[in-house]
């Protein structure tokens, strides 16, 4: 029974205002009682919530549901979850005057249900809170008030500091959620905070010197709240004019986004700019909110290195395309601001074919294949997938593909390893993200500098994490996932710097099965010697040294002893003495000093390195490109190019391979290995 009594003392429904009028009349002379009529239907969800519509458009359009509960525009909601008899009343007016037409609306059935509803109960305390919840502005937490642009849910553009609007009123303002007649106490503490473009509306609004207007207001009382709940859609808090939460752009209601028992973010439009959306986060009054956590101790584990970058010399990237790989967040790697585990690489099919390009040379290239995912902020028109031309001419001009440099810091103990990339436009995956901020028009500052923090690098599936923070505090990150293209060459992981040493850096046939033979493709040694370990049969092979130095010379040396053939002049074949090639056509493959030149992969083409000079070679003196010497000597001053098959910078296994047919048809494969 208690219950019962409880319930009977709510009398006052939930409206909301679902339409704004884009043409009303403005006639001089009044309206007549026959044009204020209205009709109304239950809605599907129960005969106890009514929607009304106004028969014709007017200037302004006021409802009285007979209950206490006013709203205006032409379209309404109501909540009855008592039966009875409600008048309802809408007035119209125009230039010439008012009218106004009733009708007795008949609920007949009590429907308790329609308050005991999650959202009302956190918003409010629920039936048992006589003096209703009261909110008030998460002031010492980032991100309390934000901006974005409208298609988003996140305040991509800006987030206001803790304590950043101290001063503007916001803070000592206090919202409180009756359910007992949907009664909104609004306690303003003489002071609302306001966009600028909403001062003409406030008498004496002044600068508060925080940033837009404040003004002196005190609320009327009277007010109400209501929510209403569409399947699909968030709910939809609306309070009566002239109330509002947080900052004022114009409107009064509000979707809401997220609502615990302490805590909501709520997100608005701006009625002064419709390509913004506003946010704010209100937390009960007098609630301590948790403090937000200390940055993790940066993870100096995360094992990444400038060759993973830039690979083979050339290496690029793009967004997985999968959950969690595009996001921002309140921590590194997290995206629960948005889009909150969700994969969005379908709907930007634009951002996820993006490449960004790093070479061995420092140069940075972005590349957006020809289409971008466009921003307000770029200057465009309309925001999504579109060509890349439309940046023409724009003040996003400067974030369309283009060649940028880049550095690499490594990690230490205290800190992650680092990107920065630089140059007017420079930035890798999100165009208006650098470090401290974000961009909410163009064009970019010239030649900026972006920092990215590498958080984590999978060897074993190329997944390369990074993040930025936004807010120079700590506060917000957006998180990028990056994975190799597929665009590039079979990665070889040699580089200059690794076939050179030092300085200087000597070379040798790996003593095992596969590491010299000949095959009808690369790394085959099918023709010879099958699969077979040679290296004790020719002990005179296999300790040839071959040094590579850092200014360009390559030396061959036989160490005294050479596998002689007969294409060199020299009979008998097999394991002798280097000294017997003087005299003889081959005399020029001996020991002796050349040059050689080293070429990094690129797009589809391996690592080359050439050896240049009259009796040059690796490993295999007759083998040339294109074909074999059947005697010597040698052509002058010939060079010879091997490719770089593969190179494991684990085991320091280097494979070559030489085509001596030009058709494919027939290669020479050879496993080096370091000397020392």
């Amino acid at each position: 029974m208690n219950k019962i009594f409880k319930l009977a003392a709510f009398l006052l429904p939930v409206l909301f205002m679902w339409a704004c009028i884009d043409e009303y009349r403005l006639d001089a002379e009044p309206p007549t009682i026959q044009e204020a009529g209205f009709s109304f239907e239950p809605s599907e969800e129960s005969d106890n919530i009514l929607q009304f519509t106004a028969d014709n458009d007017f200037f302004l359009m006021v409802w009285d549901l007979g209950n206490g509960v006013k709203a205006e525009g032409r379209k309404v909601t109501g909540f009855y979850p008592l039966a009875g008899t409600y008048k309802v009343t809408l007035t119209v007016y125009n230039r010439g005057g008012s009218v106004s037409f009733s009708k007795d609306i008949l609920i007949e059935n009590t429907d308790p249900t329609l308050l005991d509803r999650p959202v009302f109960n956190l918003l409010t305390g629920g039936i048992d809170a006589i003096n209703g919840k009261t909110w008030a502005i998460d002031s010492t937490r980032a991100g309390h008030l934000g901006v974005g642009p409208i298609g988003s849910e996140f305040p991509e553009f800006y987030q206001a500091r803790p304590n950043e609007k101290v001063g503007s009123g916001m803070y000592n303002t206090r919202y409180t959620f009756k359910l007992r007649d949907f009664v909104f106490d609004w306690n303003t503490g003489g002071l609302v905070y306001l966009n600028a473009a909403q001062g003409s509306n406030f008498p004496g609004a002044f600068d508060p010197g925080v940033g837009d207007l404040s003004a002196p207001f005190a609320s009327p009382g009277g007010l109400n709240w209501n929510i209403v709940e569409e399947s699909g859609r968030h709910p939809v808090l609306s309070v009566t004019s002239p109330g509002f939460i947080g900052y004022f752009t114009g409107t009064r209601s509000y979707q809401i986004l997220s609502l615990s028992e302490n805590e909501m973010f709520l997100r608005f439009t701006d009625q002064a700019n419709s390509a913004l959306a506003w946010y704010v986060r209100l937390i009960p009054a007098g609630f301590a909110p948790p403090v937000d956590p200390q940055p993790e101790p940066e993870n100096p584990n995360v094992n990444f290195s400038l060759s993973d970058l830039v690979g083979n010399g050339r290496k690029t990237w793009k967004l997985k395309p999968a959950a969690g790989a595009f996001g921002v967040g309140p921590a590194r790697g997290s995206d629960a601001f948005f889009p909150n585990g969700n994969d969005i690489s379908g709907d930007r099919p634009c951002l996820f074919n993006d490449l960004f390009i790093f070479n061995e040379n420092g140069t940075y290239e972005y590349d957006a294949q020809g289409d971008i995912f466009g921003e307000f902020y770029m200057g465009l028109s309309s925001e999504g997938c579109q060509p890349e031309t439309n940046l023409a001419g724009t003040p996003g001009a400067a974030w369309a593909s283009g060649e940028h440099q880049f550095t690499f810091t490594p990690g230490t103990a205290n800190s992650l390893p680092k990107i920065t990339v630089t140059g007017t436009g420079a930035f890798i995956v999100l165009p208006k993200a650098f470090n401290g901020g974000e961009y909410t028009q163009g064009p970019p500052r010239q030649n900026e500098s972006v920092t990215y923090e590498v958080i984590g690098y999978d060897r074993a599936t190329g997944e390369l994490q990074l993040s930025i923070d936004i807010t120079g505090n700590g506060g917000v990150f957006w998180n990028f996932t990056l994975i190799p293209s597929g665009n590039d060459p079979e990665e070889t992981g040699l580089r200059l710097q690794d076939l050179i040493g030092n300085g200087s850096k000597a070379w040798k046939l790996k003593p095992s099965a596969g590491a010299f033979g000949v095959g009808p493709a690369p790394g085959s040694d099918e023709f010879f010697p099958n699969g077979q370990n040679i290296s004790g049969d020719r002990p005179c092979l296999f300790n040839d040294l071959f040094i590579f130095k850092e200014n360009g010379v390559f030396e061959y040396d036989a160490r005294g002893d050479i596998y002689a053939e007969d294409y060199m002049g020299i009979s008998g074949g097999g394991c002798q003495p280097e000294s017997n090639l003087m005299g003889t056509p081959g005399a020029a493959w001996a020991s002796g000093t050349h040059q050689f030149s080293f070429q990094a992969a690129s797009g589809n083409n391996r690592a080359k390195i050439t050896v240049t000079g009259t009796g040059a070679f690796i490993v295999l003196p007759k083998a040339f490109n294109g074909g074999e010497y059947t005697q010597g000597p040698p052509r002058p001053n010939e060079s010879v190019t091997y490719d770089v098959l593969n190179y494991n910078p684990t085991t320091r296994e280097l494979t070559l391979v030489i085509d001596i047919t030009n058709n494919g048809s027939v290669w020479w494969t050879y496993v080096l290995v370091p000397a020392d």
